[in-house]
């Protein structure tokens, strides 16, 4: 989601409006559940999909329609998947969907709470998009409102969207959860590569250097955030690493690996890896455990870091990283 919501940005900043095509309700068997967005363009491009097909094709059509209208018009489209119209549509499913199509022009207030929403997303801010609606021809959406972490977070706060009718009045909360971050410690060649593959699988990168010409936004233009750092010595103290983390220990020298693979280790982090051969390993692990570290905090740490595929250059490296990125956080679950 978070790479919708940057592409919906994108479009907007180009002074595009958007129709934006959002599941509401969902039954039998189809293909994408509520929460499923898309945007329609006024070339008929899209990004995003809500499902493919019979119902994204109609859900373009009639967004199609809707571009020249007012900020905030909305109107609602059920696709009545069948049997006979998904065998029609060479498509298996039997089920039935409500789409909520809503205009978003550059200037509107849909377009100012995306524009937070992406910063939220970029800082790891949980959000909630409340869009209130109310019945016509069209419907009109009468309000945009991004809720508090408090509010997001609370425990009766559904982790899926919930789409709401009473009285002809229409509420959609969409939570909008920030993936998991990965704090790239280092600068380097192959952080370089590495924050630009693990924005492509769904990170949200966080680069961290203590030398503001390798650790700038020329450099990493896809990363979410940057972090110059005095020293990395409290690195992770500063840097706020939850549980849900994963840190690529990457700095230019093994006296700084050491120093904040130590820091690491204090944390709760998912995954800590650090890269370096064997010989360089054994040498930073008989020098943390000789400073107090216990052997089950250093096994924590994934050295040499990534998959084995033979990996010589930076960009090989990178996805031989990201490959054992993907393969911890799917063993986690995330």
């Amino acid at each position: 989601m978070k790479e919708f919501v940057a592409s919906v940005c994108t479009a907007l900043e180009a002074d595009e409006a958007l129709t934006l095509a959002t599941v509401v309700e969902s039954s039998g068997s189809t293909p994408r559940s509520s929460g499923a967005k898309m945007a329609i363009r006024n070339d008929g491009t899209i990004f995003g999909t809500v499902g493919g097909g019979l119902m994204e094709a109609e859900a373009i059509r009639a967004g199609l329609a809707m571009l020249d209208q007012k900020d905030g018009d909305a109107r609602l489209v059920h696709v009545d998947m069948t049997r006979e119209l998904a065998a029609d549509s060479d498509m298996i499913c039997g089920g039935g969907l409500t789409v909520l199509l809503q205009v978003v022009p550059p200037g509107g207030e849909c377009a100012a709470r995306y524009r937070e929403l992406n910063q939220r997303m970029k800082t790891g801010k949980p959000s909630l998009l409340r869009t209130s609606l109310v019945d016509g021809d069209p419907l009109v959406a009468t309000r945009h409102e991004i809720l508090s972490e408090t509010d997001v977070l609370a425990p009766e706060v559904s982790v899926s969207p919930v789409f709401s009718r009473s009285e002809g009045v229409f509420v959609l909360d969409e939570p909008f959860i920030p993936p998991a971050p990965l704090f790239i410690i280092g600068a380097g060649h192959v952080s370089l590569f590495t924050a630009r593959v693990g924005q492509m699988v769904g990170f949200r990168t966080v680069v961290v250097d203590d030398r503001a010409e390798y650790a700038n936004e020329d450099r990493f233009p896809q990363a979410d955030e940057i972090v110059v750092l005095d020293a990395f010595k409290g690195c992770c103290d500063l840097l706020g690493i939850g549980d849900d983390a994963f840190i690529v220990i990457v700095t230019r020298g093994h006296l700084h690996d050491r120093t904040v693979l130590e820091e690491s280790l204090k944390t709760n982090a998912r995954y800590i890896g650090m890269i370096g051969s064997k010989s360089k390993r054994d040498k930073i692990y008989e020098a943390l455990l000789s400073n107090g570290c216990s052997q089950q905090d250093i096994d924590r740490c994934h050295c040499p870091i990534g998959i084995g595929i033979g990996g010589q250059t930076p960009e090989e490296i990178a996805v031989s990283i990201c490959a054992e990125l993907i393969k911890v956080r799917s063993e986690s679950g995330a």
